[in-house]
């Protein structure tokens, strides 16, 4: 059986991602989730049980401010692969 890897990635790496496949090259940029919550009673093996349910709906870009702590600079990002030579990590 082949092994199974993981490769994770900060919030910066998503966003210079999204920003390269858009063709995005000036302003500064955050990655946002847009969540769904959904509640349901489920038979969860030991009786029903009131239970939230959390859906990632979309993920996206957002225009920010400079300042804000997840903010991506579009003009620094490079269209090559590796902008900043930031390979993506296994997990361990």
């Amino acid at each position: 059986m082949p092994e199974v890897e993981q490769l994770l990635y900060t919030n910066q790496e998503l966003t210079e991602l999204m920003l390269r496949d858009r063709g995005i090259t000036s302003g500064h940029w955050a990655m946002f989730v847009k969540f769904r919550l959904v509640g349901a009673n489920l038979d969860l093996g030991d009786g029903t049980h009131p239970t939230a349910i959390l859906q990632i709906e979309r993920i996206g870009l957002q225009r920010t401010e400079p300042a804000f702590p997840l903010a991506v600079d579009a003009g620094k990002v490079s269209g090559s692969k590796r902008a900043r030579g930031g390979a993506a990590r296994k997990s361990t």
